[in-house]
């Protein structure tokens, strides 16, 4: 009796230790999990005094150069390719022939349509000297007449027919593929190969709002590239889309003559732009949100506002802004995810 009082005041004790260490571990781990109140710490940034800076009246757009035009071959008649002279890589000239559909069935229509010609030419003749002796009736020349008109438009069609069999380019360039070999069957319509015109090459790039309106058809741009860096070449806008895009960028085309550049080649397209001279700045990481949603912060003593602004177009790493700053106020321009509107700050390095 009395080991099991024993046993049952040590069962007593432990448990009860269990149940005071499991409570003082709660009173940690929820002080752990209460929330530190950062407002009075302050976040370390950097920033940067707004202020109007020189805007070059170079403007330059990355594109990537393409053929300006591209041909299909095809032929127009229905048969076997009785030739077809070309192969990849060869230049050929608007109007060249290279190719034919096999025509003898066509021709030997010609030869019978010829024969049957003559024939109602020599029946109508007679015909005729037998009207104007009285003996046959006039009207006997006019089914001849009708077979003989016949026979010609019949030939005049095979003619055509033998002509459409020529294959021609359509255009002068490089044949840039073949799908087709003499004596195989063509189909009209299909094509037959591909070339490409490479001594117009363009660029397409897309301009800002802000900045097509100075651009004109016919206006000239330059051409660069790293592959060539000391090759300037002059191109001239072909096309600016009536119409922008959901961000207000407009498609611009310009074409260049071809002095040694391959189609798919990076390049820069520079445009000269009449503009003021200085521009309010800022750097785009200043940014909190990108330029969907720009707003930034701005420093008040060791505390920040958020400041919604109208931006404006790129300038290398900056971006000009339009409204909602001015000249001499100073925005963070790093170290914006640690801040809220309550946030204290300490600048720690400031760039202007």
């Amino acid at each position: 009796m009395k080991n099991k009082i024993i046993i049952g005041v040590i069962a007593v004790l432990l448990i009860g230790g269990m149940i005071y260490k499991l409570s003082a571990n709660k009173k940690i781990i929820d002080a752990n999990a209460k929330p530190i109140d950062r407002t009075n710490v302050p976040v370390s940034v950097t920033t940067f005094d707004v202020n109007y800076i020189p805007v070059s009246t170079d403007y330059s757009l990355p594109a990537v150069l393409d053929n300006n035009n591209t041909g299909i071959i095809t032929a127009t008649q229905p048969g076997k390719l009785a030739s077809f002279n070309i192969e990849i890589g060869q230049h050929v000239t608007k109007g060249q022939l290279i190719g034919k559909i096999d025509s003898k069935q066509r021709e030997i229509g010609v030869k019978s349509t010829e024969a049957t010609i003559k024939k109602l030419e020599d029946d109508l003749k007679r015909t005729q000297d037998l009207v104007d002796g009285d003996a046959a009736p006039a009207n006997a020349i006019n089914d001849l007449n009708y077979n003989l008109e016949s026979a010609r438009i019949q030939k005049e069609n095979y003619l055509q027919q033998i002509a459409d069999n020529n294959i021609y380019a359509p255009i002068s360039g490089i044949i840039v593929q073949k799908n087709a070999n003499a004596g195989e069957f063509a189909n009209p319509g299909t094509p037959l190969a591909s070339i490409m015109d490479v001594s117009i090459l363009k660029a397409i790039v897309y301009v800002s709002e802000n900045n097509v309106y100075d651009l004109r058809i016919g206006q000239s741009a330059q051409i660069t590239s790293d592959i060539f860096p000391d090759k300037k070449t002059t191109g001239i806008i072909k096309y600016i889309a009536p119409k922008g895009d959901e961000n207000h960028n407009y498609k611009v085309e310009v074409h260049i003559p071809n002095n040694g550049y391959k189609a798919g080649t990076y390049v820069q397209v520079k445009f000269n732009f009449k503009k003021p001279a200085d521009a309010l700045q800022i750097p785009k990481m200043a940014l909190v949100e990108g330029v969907k949603n720009p707003y930034v912060y701005v420093v008040n003593g060791n505390s920040i506002a958020v400041r919604k602004i109208v931006v404006g177009e790129d300038i290398g790493q900056n971006i000009v802004v339009l409204s909602g700053l001015t000249a001499g106020e100073k925005i963070v321009t790093s170290g914006q995810i640690n801040l809220t509107e309550k946030s204290k700050i300490q600048i720690v390095n400031s760039k202007n």
